[in-house]
């Protein structure tokens, strides 16, 4: 089980970090900040806005095996895990998927590793 944040203010550091942890009681997560950790899924998550990913892996051979795309047009996507206003910075991320629209893809392709 993921433990809390030891600083009190959202920020994981040097942890492994399950989203089902983070979302006991919500569907989404927001305003955290993950720097060196490992994210475990099993899970979808849903990037809606101010996410930034950086120097991050994904336990996959390639964008196909973890991009999920969503029509714009289609609006809410149950299942999913909704983040917003957060930072993953040097993290691995392990059994995570990511849906998004088309141009979401095309910026992920940039920098996926």
């Amino acid at each position: 089980m993921s433990r809390p944040p030891l600083t009190g203010d959202r920020q994981y550091r040097n942890d492994v970090v399950r989203v089902a942890d983070l979302t006991v009681n919500t569907d989404h997560i927001e305003g955290y900040q993950f720097s060196n950790c490992r994210i475990v899924g099993p899970a979808i998550l849903a990037l809606l806005g101010d996410v930034t990913l950086v120097g991050s892996s994904f336990d996959a051979p390639g964008l196909d095996a973890i991009f999920w795309e969503v029509n714009p047009e289609r609006g809410v996507v149950v299942g999913a895990v909704g983040v917003r206003d957060c930072t993953f910075s040097n993290c691995a991320f392990e059994m995570i998927g990511i849906a998004g629209p088309p141009d979401m893809r095309a910026a992920l392709e940039q920098g996926f590793n």
